[in-house]
């Protein structure tokens, strides 16, 4: 059975490991540029394991374990909220239209009801990824 591109693809933090780990010295100075330019989700941990140990006999002139360090320490810092995922703009879309609802009420219409129940679905789902729910 032949895998899909999407079964093949792996997070960034996997991918580049192993690719310091086999790339050529010469190739090494490129990879730095291309982590220090890469917004790096997680395993910044793993990269500088990584890094360190196959730049063991180098300086890190590049500045990869530092760009990941602090890329790592402004993760940590950000707002409870944006941790979990929660998009404030869609939140605030989505509650702007139900108080649009509201506003003009008519509960006696399907449509009206229907509209309302549908906001407070994409209300509960945005609200339950903020919470891990």
């Amino acid at each position: 059975m032949q895998k899909t591109e999407e079964q093949t693809r792996r997070p960034f933090h996997e991918t580049i490991v192993e690719a310091i780990s086999r790339a050529p010295s010469d190739d090494l100075a490129c990879l730095a540029k291309l982590i220090i330019a890469t917004k790096v989700q997680k395993g910044h941990d793993e990269i500088i394991t990584a890094w360190k140990k196959r730049t063991v006999f180098f300086i890190d002139t590049f500045g990869v374990s530092a760009s990941l360090l602090e890329q790592k320490q402004a993760s940590a810092k950000k707002p409870e909220g944006e941790k979990k995922g929660i998009n404030l703009d869609d939140l605030q879309q989505e509650t702007e239209k139900l108080l649009a609802l509201l506003n003009d009420r008519q509960p006696g219409l399907m449509s009206w009801n229907e509209f309302v129940q549908e906001r407070l679905q994409n209300l509960y789902k945005l609200t339950s990824q903020a919470l891990d729910k």
